[in-house]
C-alpha cells in the first residue's frame, strides 16, 4: 500500500483535539432519545383517543337505548310529555349535539330545538341509512365532519322505535355525538408529554455529553500520544489511568517508549529495538485471534505475520448477539511501530463499538471508525478496510469495504470462485464519508478468503506476483478442509512460492467457510 503524501515537509506535531466525533455521539444518543419519545407519545394519544372513543360509543348506546325506550312507551301511549322531558334531559349532556325523533314520513316528532317538531327531517343519506336500519339489539354508528369545528367528527348513533304491540316501526331516535372531548383529552395528554419530553431531552443532552467525554477522552489522549511518539519525543508518557483494555495499551506504549529512551542512551539502540520490536510483536499477535472459531456451523481463522517485527495488518472476528458473527480485516498504510500504532487505534475503536452497541451494521461500524480516525489522528497514515457480518438466522453476509479488496468467495453450489466488488474511501482521510453497504447470500460450503496485499502481492526472486489466480486455483483445491487447514495450505504455498526472496510486506488472511 501507498502512503499518503505529506501535507508539509517540518516534523508532524501533537494532534489538536477535535471534539466533532464526541457531538456526533452525543447527537445519535439524543436523536435515539427523541425517536423514542416520539414513539411514546404516539402510543399514549392513540391509547387514550382509542378509550374515548370506546367511552363515548358505550355512553351513546346506553343513552340511544334509554330514549329509544322512552320514544317506544311515549308514542305508543300518545304521551308527549315524557318524551320531551328525557330529549331536555339529554339535551345537558354537553356531548350530545342533536337529537332527532322522527316518524316513518321523516317528520321530526321531537329535538332540542322545538320549532322544529313537525318538520320534515333532511333526508340526506345518513337520514335514508338510519331510516332503513331495521336492527333493534345495537344501534347503527357513522361519522361525519363537523361543519361547526375544524378537525371535528360527529358520531351519529340511529335506531328505530317499534310499537309496543305491532312491533312495527312507528319511529326512529337520532343522537349525534361530538369527539370534542377526545381532542380536548388528547391536547392535555400531549403537553403533558411534552413536558415530560423537553425535560429527559435536556437530561439526555447532559448525559450524552457527559458519557461522549468519558468514552473518548483516552482515545484521543491515545492519539495525542501516539502522534508525539512518532515525531521521535520518547521522553512522552500517555497519561491514561484506566484498567481496562485502553490503560493496558497506553502502559504498553509508555513501556515501550522508556526502553526505547533507555536503549538510545545506552548506545546499544538496535539490540533494544529488537528487543521491543519482539515485545511488541508478541503483543500484537495477542490482540488478533488466533485460535478457530467452530460453532454453529461457523469456522473462522486468520493469520498475520509482519515483514518487519511489528506491521500494520490487523484482522478479528467477535460474536453479535446470539445470531450474528462479525470479522474485519484492515491493512495500514507503511510497516513497522507507526504502522502498528494505528493497528491498535483501529482495533480499539472497533471494539469499542461492538462492545457498547450490539444492534450494529456494517456501513455504520466502518462510518464510525473512519470518523474517530479522521477527527483525531495526528499520524500520516490511512488504513483500508473490509468488516462482514453473517447473520445464522438469514444465511446472509452483510459487508462494507473502505478501499480493501473485493468480497473472494468459493461457492459450492457452483463449484468455483466468485468475487463482489463494493468501493469505499480508505479510513483516516476525510470524516464524513458515507459507506454503501450490500448482501451476498453464504450457503453451506461456501468459502469467504479475506486478505492483505502481502498474499496476492508476494513476489518471488524472479519478482513475479503470486496473484489472484493461483489462489483462486489453490482455493478451488481445498475447499473441502476446514476453515484452519485452509489457512495453513495459503500460507505454506505464499511461502513456497516466494522461496528465498524478502517479504516486501505485512501478509495477512482471514477465511470463513459455512460448514452447515
Amino acid at each position: 500500500m501507498k502512503k499518503k503524501s505529506a501535507t508539509s515537509a517540518s516534523p508532524a506535531r501533537a494532534p489538536k483535539v477535535r471534539f466533532g466525533l464526541r457531538w456526533k455521539f452525543s447527537l445519535a444518543i439524543i436523536a435515539l432519545l427523541t425517536m423514542v419519545i416520539v414513539v411514546m407519545t404516539y402510543y399514549f394519544i392513540k391509547m387514550e383517543s382509542d378509550t374515548m372513543k370506546t367511552d363515548i360509543i358505550k355512553m351513546a348506546e346506553r343513552e340511544i337505548e334509554h330514549l329509544t325506550n322512552t320514544a317506544q312507551e311515549s308514542i305508543s301511549a300518545k304521551d308527549e310529555l315524557t318524551l320531551l322531558a328525557a330529549v331536555k334531559n339529554i339535551q345537558k349532556v354537553p356531548s350530545i349535539k342533536y337529537v332527532y325523533i322522527y316518524d316513518t314520513s321523516n317528520r321530526i316528532i321531537q329535538n332540542f330545538d322545538p320549532a322544529k317538531n313537525g318538520t320534515l327531517l333532511e333526508n340526506d343519506d345518513i337520514t335514508k341509512r338510519a331510516s332503513a336500519y331495521s336492527a333493534t339489539d345495537t344501534p347503527l354508528m357513522l361519522d361525519y365532519p363537523d361543519p361547526l369545528e375544524r378537525s371535528g367528527i360527529i358520531y351519529d348513533f340511529s335506531k328505530p322505535v317499534m310499537h309496543t304491540l305491532y312491533k312495527n316501526r312507528i319511529a326512529t331516535v337520532r343522537m349525534g355525538f361530538s369527539d370534542k372531548i377526545i381532542r380536548d383529552e388528547i391536547l392535555r395528554v400531549t403537553r403533558n408529554i411534552m413536558i415530560i419530553a423537553v425535560f429527559f431531552l435536556l437530561a439526555g443532552i447532559f448525559g450524552s455529553l457527559v458519557l461522549a467525554s468519558i468514552t473518548l477522552k483516552p482515545i484521543k489522549k491515545l492519539s495525542e500520544g501516539a502522534a508525539v511518539i512518532g515525531t521521535g519525543d520518547l521522553d512522552h508518557k500517555i497519561d491514561i489511568r484506566r484498567s481496562d483494555e485502553l490503560g493496558l495499551l497506553a502502559h504498553e506504549f509508555n513501556v515501550m517508549t522508556e526502553q526505547l529512551k533507555r536503549a538510545k542512551d545506552m548506545e546499544i539502540q538496535t539490540r533494544i529495538m529488537e528487543e521491543q520490536l519482539e515485545l511488541a510483536k508478541e503483543i500484537q499477535e495477542g490482540l488478533n485471534p488466533m485460535g478457530l472459531y467452530s460453532k454453529n456451523g461457523l469456522e473462522i481463522k486468520g493469520f498475520t505475520r509482519a515483514a518487519k517485527g511489528v506491521g500494520g495488518d490487523y484482522f478479528d472476528y467477535i460474536d453479535i448477539g446470539d445470531s450474528s458473527v462479525g470479522a474485519l480485516i484492515s491493512d495500514v498504510s507503511g510497516k513497522g511501530v507507526p504502522a502498528s500504532l494505528v493497528m491498535v487505534m483501529i482495533r480499539t475503536v472497533f471494539m469499542n463499538l461492538i462492545k457498547n452497541n450490539r444492534n450494529v451494521d456494517c456501513a455504520t461500524i466502518v462510518r464510525n471508525i473512519n470518523d474517530a480516525l479522521s477527527a483525531d489522528f495526528a499520524i500520516d497514515k490511512f488504513a483500508t478496510l473490509f468488516f462482514m457480518i453473517y447473520n445464522r438466522d438469514n444465511g446472509m453476509i452483510s459487508f462494507s469495504n473502505a478501499g480493501h479488496g473485493p468480497l473472494f468467495c468459493y461457492r459450492a453450489s457452483l463449484k468455483k470462485c466468485t468475487i463482489t466488488k463494493l468501493e469505499g474511501m480508505p479510513i483516516g482521510i476525510t470524516e464524513d464519508v458515507e459507506y454503501p453497504q450490500a448482501r451476498v447470500r453464504f450457503n453451506p460450503g461456501d468459502v469467504v478468503v479475506l486478505y492483505t496485499d502481502g498474499i496476492t502481492e508476494m513476489r518471488n526472486e524472479q519478482k513475479e506476483e503470486y496473484g489472484r489466480t493461483r489462489l483462486q486455483k489453490l482455493l478451488m483445491d481445498i475447499h473441502e478442509l476446514n476453515a484452519g487447514e485452509i489457512v495453513e495450505r495459503i500460507v505454506a504455498d505464499v511461502d513456497a512460492f516466494r522461496g528465498a526472496a524478502s517479504p516486501h510486506d505485512d501478509m495477512t488472511t482471514l477465511v470463513m467457510k459455512r460448514v452447515s
